[in-house]
C-alpha cells in the first residue's frame, strides 16, 4: 500500500474516529476523581440491567435471526428472495420507530395496569432490540449457510438424509451466528434513544447509555461521563472481540478452490410452517411498527382517513423539510467520503503483515457509546479564539456548520464500510495486484482500476450501510447543536411533543429515504448487495 494513499487515510481516521475519544481520555486521566462514580450504590444495577438488555436482545436475534436466515438462504421457502429482503426492515428502521409504534399498542391493548407496568419498562425494552437487531443474525447465518460446499451437503444426505445435513451445517454456521449475536449485543446496549422513550412511557429501565447522557446532561461533567462509561466499554470489547475473530471464520470456513454452491434444501411439507415463521418474523419486527405509522398518520381510531394521512405528510414536511435535507445530505456525503477511505484501509488491514493493528484502530470509535463520542467532538472542536484568519474564528464556524456533523458521522461509523471492504478485498486474489505491479501500474491505479471494479458490489454495500447508519444516527449527534437540524432529532423531540400523525408521517418519509438507494440498486442492478462487516 502506498503511503500517498494510506497516510491521508489515517489522517482521517484520527481527527474523525480517534481524536475525540483520546481528548475524553485525557479528562479522567487529570480528574481520577470521577471514577468514584463507579463505587456508587446504583452502579452495579445499572451493570446489570445493561447486560441484561444486551443479552436479552442478543437472545432473541438468535431465536429469529438463525431460523430466518437458513429458511430465506438454503431452503426451497416460498418466496424466500422475497423474505431475505424484507427482512432487513427491522435494522433499517431506527429502534426509535418501534417504540413509537409497540408502546402505543401495549398501551391499548393491556388495559389491566398491573399487566402493563410488568410488560413495560426492561420486558418491551429487550423485546423491541431484538426484534430491531434479528436481521443482523439472519444475515450472517444466510452468509455462513450460502458458504458450505455442496459436496459435503450430498454426502451428508447420502449418509443420514435432512437430519444429517443439518447436524453437519450447523457446526459451520456457528462462528458466524455467533458473530452476528455480539454485534447484535454491541448494537443495542449502545442504543439511548429507545430506553429512553420506553422509560419515559413507563416504569424506568435506565441502562449505562442513558448515564454517559444523564453525567453531561445535568452536570456538563464530561470525566464523569467517561468514567460512568467504562464498563460500557469493557462489555464492547467483551462482545466485539469475539465479533472480530468469528466472522472471517465463519464467512470462509468451509469455501475452497473446488467450491460449490450448495442446492436448496427441499422442505416438503414444513414449507408453509417455515413461510409462517418468517412472516411472523418479519410482521414483529416490520409489519406492525409500518402499519402503526400509517395509521397514527393516518389521524388513528379517532378519524383515518386518506386525507388526514395526505395532511400529515404535508405537515411533516412543512415543519421538518430543512431537517430532512439536512440528514439526507450529511448521510449522502458521509458516505461517499467513506467508501475510498475504507478502500484503501481495509486493503492495508487485509494484504499488511501488520494489518491487525489498524483493524484494532479502526474498531475503537465503536467500542466507546455514541453519547461519549459525541461529548468528546465538542471538547475537542468547541472552543473559540484558537484559529482566527481576518477576524473570522474559523474553528468556531467548523462547529457551528454541518461539516462538524460529516465529521462525526464518518468517525463513528467508518469502522463499518472498512470491515466490509478488508473482508471483500481478502477474496481477492493477489495475483490480479502482482500481474498489474508487473504491468508498470501504480498503487493508486492498482487499487481503484484492479481491484475496486473486482469489489463492485462490496463497495456500494459500503455506501449503502454507511448511508443508513449516519441517516438513522441520534445518540452521537443529540449533543452537537450543528446536528439538532436532523430529522432523527425532529422525531425524538416529536415524539416526547409533537403531534401523533405528524411524528408517524415524518417516521415513514424517513424510512422511505433509508430504504430507497438498496430498493434502487436492487430494481435496476439486480445483484446481490455485499453489506456485512
Amino acid at each position: 500500500m502506498s503511503r500517498r494513499l494510506l497516510i491521508p487515510a489515517l489522517v482521517v481516521l484520527i481527527v474523525a474516529g480517534l481524536a475525540p475519544l483520546a481528548v475524553m481520555g485525557m479528562r479522567v486521566v487529570f480528574e481520577p476523581s470521577a471514577f468514584q462514580t463507579l463505587t456508587e450504590p446504583g452502579t452495579l444495577s445499572l451493570l446489570g440491567r445493561t447486560v441484561k438488555l444486551g443479552l436479552g436482545a442478543a437472545g432473541i436475534g438468535v431465536l429469529l435471526g438463525v431460523p430466518y436466515g437458513w429458511l430465506t438462504a438454503r431452503t426451497d421457502l416460498p418466496g424466500a428472495g422475497v423474505l431475505r429482503g424484507m427482512g432487513l426492515l427491522p435494522f433499517l428502521m431506527p429502534p426509535l420507530f418501534l417504540g413509537l409504534t409497540w408502546v402505543a399498542l401495549i398501551n391499548e391493548w393491556l388495559v389491566d395496569h398491573e399487566w402493563l407496568s410488568i410488560v413495560q419498562g426492561a420486558p418491551l425494552t429487550i423485546m423491541l432490540m431484538g426484534l430491531s437487531f434479528f436481521p443482523l443474525v439472519a444475515l450472517f447465518t444466510a452468509r455462513a449457510a450460502e458458504s458450505i460446499d455442496a459436496g459435503q451437503e450430498e454426502a451428508a444426505l447420502l449418509a443420514g438424509g435432512k437430519r444429517a445435513v443439518l447436524a453437519m451445517e450447523l457446526p459451520l454456521v456457528l462462528p458466524s451466528i455467533a458473530a452476528g449475536a455480539c454485534f447484535a449485543f454491541v448494537f443495542a446496549i449502545h442504543d439511548f434513544a429507545l430506553p429512553d422513550y420506553v422509560s419515559s412511557k413507563g416504569p424506568k429501565f435506565n441502562v449505562f447509555a442513558d448515564q454517559a447522557f444523564a453525567s453531561w446532561r445535568i452536570d456538563k461533567n464530561a470525566a464523569r461521563a467517561v468514567a460512568s462509561s467504562t464498563p460500557l466499554v469493557a462489555l464492547t470489547l467483551i462482545a466485539l472481540i469475539p465479533a472480530l475473530l468469528l466472522r472471517r471464520r465463519g464467512a470462509r470456513s468451509t469455501m475452497g478452490s473446488n467450491f460449490r454452491a450448495p442446492d436448496r434444501l427441499r422442505l416438503g411439507k414444513w414449507r408453509w410452517a417455515g413461510l409462517l415463521f418468517c412472516l411472523f418474523a418479519f410482521t414483529m419486527g416490520a409489519g406492525v411498527p409500518l402499519a402503526r405509522l400509517v395509521w397514527n398518520a393516518g389521524g388513528g381510531q379517532v378519524a383515518w382517513s386518506f386525507g388526514h394521512l395526505q395532511e400529515s405528510f404535508t405537515r411533516a414536511l412543512t415543519l421538518a423539510r430543512e431537517a430532512l435535507i439536512n440528514s439526507v445530505s450529511y448521510a449522502a456525503v458521509a458516505a461517499t467520503l467513506a467508501v475510498p477511505l475504507a478502500l484503501i484501509l481495509g486493503h492495508c488491514i487485509a494484504r499488511a503483515r501488520r494489518g491487525w493493528l489498524l483493524l484494532v484502530a479502526v474498531v475503537v470509535p465503536i467500542s466507546v457509546p455514541a453519547i461519549l463520542y459525541g461529548i468528546g467532538t465538542i471538547s475537542l472542536w468547541n472552543h473559540s479564539g484558537v484559529l482566527v484568519v481576518s477576524g473570522k474564528d474559523l474553528l468556531m464556524r467548523f462547529y457551528a456548520s454541518g461539516g462538524i456533523v460529516v465529521l462525526i458521522l464518518i468517525g463513528r461509523y467508518l469502522t463499518f464500510p472498512t470491515l466490509v471492504c478488508e473482508h471483500a478485498v481478502s477474496n481477492v486474489d493477489p495475483q490480479l495486484e502482482e500481474s498489474s505491479l508487473l504491468a508498470g501500474a501504480g498503487p493508486i491505479t492498482r487499487l481503484f482500476r484492479v481491484v475496486a471494479p473486482a469489489i463492485k458490489p462490496s463497495l456500494v454495500g459500503s455506501w449503502v450501510l454507511m448511508f443508513v447508519l449516519t441517516m438513522r444516527e441520534l445518540d452521537a449527534a443529540v449533543l452537537v447543536p450543528a446536528a439538532n437540524n436532523t430529522v432523527m432529532y425532529r422525531i425524538f423531540n416529536m415524539a416526547h411533543f409533537g403531534r401523533v400523525d405528524s411524528v408517524a408521517a415524518l417516521a415513514l418519509i424517513s424510512l422511505f429515504v433509508v430504504v430507497l438507494p438498496g430498493l434502487l440498486w436492487s430494481l435496476f442492478v439486480g445483484r446481490k448487495l455485499e453489506v456485512l462487516p
